[in-house]
């Protein structure tokens, strides 16, 4: 016999029979062809953890070695539960860290090395784009399994590349670069780049400056209200809204591309209390709000929209505190965080069949933590995934490139890009150290599992 009679990987099972003996090197246990740990064995009980994978449920434990092996099969199986993992997409680190850039096939390509973001094509849902900080703008076609780099950073006036996002109707991307060669309100902060006739982008789609203050660090778009840009700049912490409309009211009168458009055709809203340092903003899907990510200062800001006026109000701090890094889940300012860099909104299923105002989560790739960390609507933040226990235990590292169980086993290093498809409920992170693309979905049988079978008494 056996208990518990259901769990998921990892989950801790303890085994009942006759003639277990107490060596463990002459146990062997598997669960659903998996082999499982066994931490200790007493004559009739045995204690041992679910291994990854055990989908099938059937336990068999054998005792002895070679000729001499006896193995009995349990007369129930367990009732083993799918769960959320860790796993690696594409992308890997050879022992040299000299792999290089490679676009290709999943199974070969390389890089994802620089800091950045990840942002999904809104009218090609199987597009995901990776904007380098120090690179270009790179495409993960998860149709067809292949890397391309359509985006030259040399098309962008060869500055740092800090976000992209697209218009509500997804016909152009804007792509919000640093830089403050030409002072203030001349350096260019968002481009405008129109879609191709077949649908792709690239460096030959002539991006345009849609804005120029300097020092910006992202871009965003009002998820309702079409048209309204919001984007930043760290020299004092501000953040700027500007009118779409009238840009393209200024395309349709002939003078498309006119330099002196993009400087000063935008209002500035309010600074953070912060200057001279990075932020980015996050819409909400319902355009109530907004999290503004402060990440060199370790803390996240809250910024509501008042849908009469069509802006944002100052914001205030919803999670970490002010130049106290760290890493602490908690309520507030009770939590601590250390460098959070990108974020994304995930509907909540129990939110929603609770009737709740707000049915979003909010999850972000936190660099020094080497997490993938949540935020409530209440403010609570959690560690989601990542600082696997096991490799803690292992070797004393918070970070490595273990995929698996989210906190027992999986490890990230230095993630900063993240984003989610609603559809395959997966999210895609960019490992920047590790040099990989992960994902974090939910566990699945494949041929490989299918096939497997370790219950042989060897």
């Amino acid at each position: 016999d056996f208990i518990p009679k259901e769990g998921g990987a990892h989950q801790k099972m303890v085994i009942y029979g006759d003639n277990f003996g107490n060596d463990t090197s002459l146990v062997r246990v598997t669960i659903g062809g998996k082999k499982a740990v066994v931490v200790n064995v007493l004559g009739n009980c045995l204690y041992c953890f679910v291994p990854s994978g055990a989908f099938s449920g059937e336990i068999v434990v054998n005792v002895g070695t070679g000729d001499n092996v006896q193995s009995v099969t349990a007369g129930q199986v367990f009732d083993y539960q799918k769960k959320m993992v860790v796993g690696t997409l594409t992308g890997y680190r050879n022992e040299y860290d000299n792999q290089g850039w490679k676009d290709g096939p999943f199974e070969t390509a390389a890089g994802f090395r620089n800091e950045g973001c990840l942002e999904f094509d809104p009218l090609y849902p199987h597009h995901l784009y990776v904007v380098y900080d120090h690179g270009d703008i790179q495409l993960l076609d998860l149709k067809n399994r292949m890397v391309s780099t359509p985006l030259s950073r040399s098309a962008f006036g060869n500055h740092r590349l800090r976000s992209i996002s697209f218009t509500n109707d997804g016909k152009y991307m804007l792509v919000s670069v640093d830089t403050s060669s030409s002072g203030v309100g001349n350096s260019p902060s968002v481009y405008i780049l129109r879609r191709n006739a077949d649908g792709t982008f690239s460096s030959q789609g002539n991006p345009q400056l849609l804005a120029a203050y300097m020092q910006c660090n992202g871009a965003a778009l009002h998820p309702v209200n079409n048209n309204e840009v919001y984007f930043n700049s760290y020299q004092r912490g501000q953040v700027f809204r500007l009118d779409l409309n009238d840009y393209f009211n200024t395309v349709n009168r002939g003078d498309m591309w006119a330099p002196t458009w993009a400087a000063g055709n935008y209002t500035e809203l309010f600074t953070i209390q912060d200057t001279y340092w990075e932020f980015k903003i996050h819409m909400h899907p319902t355009g109530n709000y907004a999290y503004i990510i402060v990440i060199n200062m370790h803390y996240i800001l809250r910024t509501d929209y008042n849908w009469t006026e069509k802006r944002f109000a100052p914001p205030y701090v919803v999670a970490g505190q002010v130049r106290a890094p760290g890493w602490a889940d908690g309520a507030g300012t009770s939590a601590r965080l250390d460098r959070p860099y990108q974020g994304v909104f995930v509907k909540n299923p129990d939110y929603v069949e609770e009737g709740r105002s707000d049915e979003y989560d909010f999850y972000f790739a936190e660099y020094w933590t080497h997490s993938i960390r949540k935020l409530t609507p209440e403010g609570i933040v959690s560690t989601f995934a990542g600082r696997g226990r096991s490799g803690q235990a292992a070797d004393n590292n918070y970070w490595g490139s273990e995929d698996g169980d989210l906190r027992e086993v999986a490890r990230f290093r230095h993630p900063t890009g993240i984003a989610y498809d609603e559809e395959s409920n997966t999210f895609y992170i960019l490992d920047t150290v590790g040099r990989k693309i992960r994902t974090i979905s939910m566990e699945e049988e494949d041929a490989e599992d299918m096939g497997e079978n370790e219950n042989d008494n060897g």
